[in-house]
């Protein structure tokens, strides 16, 4: 049992970690930013692989993180208005969204193929 709460408290640690690493990639100094694909497959990778842990960190809440990523995506490129050399788009926000849902979306489903395959994890 306790194994099991520390392996949550672990993945919470690093839903919360990619969270505030997306922000601080969106608001901050755009030569410190990591560049390891095409900027839309970043975008999409980082919003989809943070919404996915964070729906195992939170099972019971996949629709709620979904529409949280979406409203981070949106809340984020306003922000870059106010960031000196960033330069927003409407076509970021999507990337950003759709990787986000795509990524609460899979967290679900995995969650749920793991449950089944694993019942020792229930």
């Amino acid at each position: 049992m306790r194994t099991r709460r520390t392996v949550g408290l672990g993945v919470r640690a690093v839903a919360w970690g990619l969270a505030a690493f997306i922000v601080f990639a969106t608001l901050g100094p755009q030569g410190l930013r990591p560049h390891l694909a095409s900027a839309a497959v970043e975008r999409f990778g980082a919003y989809f692989l943070t919404a996915a842990t964070f729906v195992l960190a939170y099972p019971r809440r996949p629709v709620l993180i979904g529409a949280t990523a979406l409203g981070l995506a949106v809340a984020l490129e306003l922000g870059q208005f106010l960031a000196p050399g960033r330069d927003p788009g409407a076509l970021d926000v999507i990337e950003k969204a759709l990787g986000g849902v795509c990524g609460a979306a899979a967290g679900a489903y995995a969650r749920r193929f793991g449950e089944r395959s694993l019942p020792s994890l229930q």
